[in-house]
């Protein structure tokens, strides 16, 4: 996992790192915590392609209020998780607009930071892939990843929300690297995420209108991979309804 913590206030700041690595330490999560004193920061950050599974904004702040920060942040497409910072709940219900996943109160302390990543990291797949990008290193989980094809001496990643990164690194070595049942490789120069599948004919259609290429002469074989999966993964999502059904008696 990947968590921003904003706020201007140093204390705070430091607080909440400290609370955030007890939680993931209890839980021996692998996580990155990055510190930003300001909001205008860490869009320029998102907006150069840094990823954060969640972020923590203080409300108020010098310049840009959170609130703005996480308009500003939703603008970019940004979907993961924001929670506000706060010592007051005047701004409980504008943060409704942002789909904010949680709003603590100061002061902070470890039982209501402790609920709130429990929520958090439930149902949290914490894989991601590590993409290097000029002098930063991306972390993209791999819920995210829609299909990575081979384009000359590169590879292409394609993720959520339409970002592209350039991997220069063999489609082979990826598919290694990945080593995940949800991505097939269909082709010489295709690895996809069979998730993002909206339809196997000839080639595979995604939820996105991409066509990814299958290749011909084990077409029937990869298909069937394909819909093995989609099976598998049904019946394993009906199974954890049913656990999850009150019992009679």
């Amino acid at each position: 996992m990947r968590i921003a913590i904003c706020d201007d206030n140093a204390l705070d700041r430091a607080l909440i790192m400290d609370l955030l690595q007890q939680y993931l330490e209890d839980r021996s999560i692998r996580c990155e915590l990055t510190g930003y004193e300001d909001g205008v920061t860490l869009i320029c950050d998102m907006e150069d392609g840094l990823w954060f599974d969640a972020v923590f904004l203080d409300i108020y702040m010098r310049g840009l209020l959170g609130i703005e920060v996480a308009r500003r942040l939703r603008s970019l497409h940004y979907d993961g998780a924001i929670v506000f910072l706060t010592g007051t709940k005047k701004f409980a219900v504008d943060s409704y607009e942002v789909s904010a996943f949680g709003y603590l109160l100061k002061p902070h302390s470890a039982e209501k930071i402790y609920k709130l990543m429990d929520r958090l990291t439930h149902d949290f797949d914490i894989s991601a892939y590590q993409v290097q990008q000029w002098n930063r290193l991306i972390l993209i989980p791999y819920n995210d990843i829609q299909y990575v094809e081979s384009s000359n001496s590169k590879c292409i990643l394609h993720s959520k929300g339409g970002a592209t990164y350039n991997i220069y690194k063999r489609l082979d070595t990826i598919e290694q690297e990945l080593n995940d049942p949800r991505f097939l490789r269909s082709h010489q120069s295709f690895l996809v995420n069979m998730d993002y599948i909206r339809q196997a004919d000839k080639h595979f259609e995604l939820l996105t209108g991409d066509i990814v290429s299958i290749r011909q002469r084990d077409l029937k074989a990869i298909r069937q991979q394909y819909l093995d999966y989609i099976e598998k993964k049904n019946a394993s999502d009906s199974d954890m309804k049913s656990k999850a059904l009150p019992q009679g008696g």
